[in-house]
């Protein structure tokens, strides 16, 4: 589900200044929130109406569908968002049963006078995330990573004090 604009003009034009300082070719960047949606069956209707109202809010766009190369930042695969988890809940008291979970990303639309080459995506994925705690992806549907589940990997110790770096090499 797409939502309103993610940053105001005024930290738009923040980011677009850092963009800038690392791929001068950026001549804009927009935004839109995108919510994710996990379900234990398809919603009705009338679920699908009352959920998209709850995603309904912040201010909304004058203009049309942003446009641009896209980087999608999104909650490090693996991880629950503190926003998803009260959103989910707000979910559940609206009688809406069958999310599972509701993540959400800030989609950034980069344009420029010129096609921006994977080097310009990097540059510009580096100022706009957090790497330790988001995940960038290239398009919206590498989002379904938000919910895969894995088997945890067995735990394993590294005997780093009776053997030393070459512990840690091996």
């Amino acid at each position: 589900f797409s939502g309103a604009p993610a940053l105001s003009d005024f930290r738009l034009e923040k980011v677009l200044a850092a963009v800038r300082e690392r791929a001068p070719c950026i001549d804009s960047v927009d935004t839109r929130y995108l919510h994710f949606v996990a379900t234990t069956k398809p919603l009705t209707d009338g679920d699908t109406q009352v959920l998209e109202s709850l995603l309904r809010y912040g201010p909304t766009t004058q203009s049309g569908a942003p446009r641009g190369d896209l980087l999608l930042v999104v909650p490090r695969f693996g991880t629950v968002s503190p926003w998803s988890s009260k959103a989910t809940d707000i979910a559940h008291v609206c009688g809406l049963g069958a999310v599972s979970r509701i993540e959400r990303g800030i989609a950034y639309y980069l344009r420029a006078d010129r096609p921006l080459t994977a080097a310009d995506m990097a540059a510009a994925a580096a100022v706009v995330h957090d790497r330790m705690t988001e995940n960038v992806l290239d398009s919206v549907d590498a989002a379904a990573g938000l919910f895969a589940h894995h088997a945890p990997q067995p735990l394993s110790t590294v005997p780093v004090l009776a053997q030393g770096r070459a512990s840690l090499e091996r």
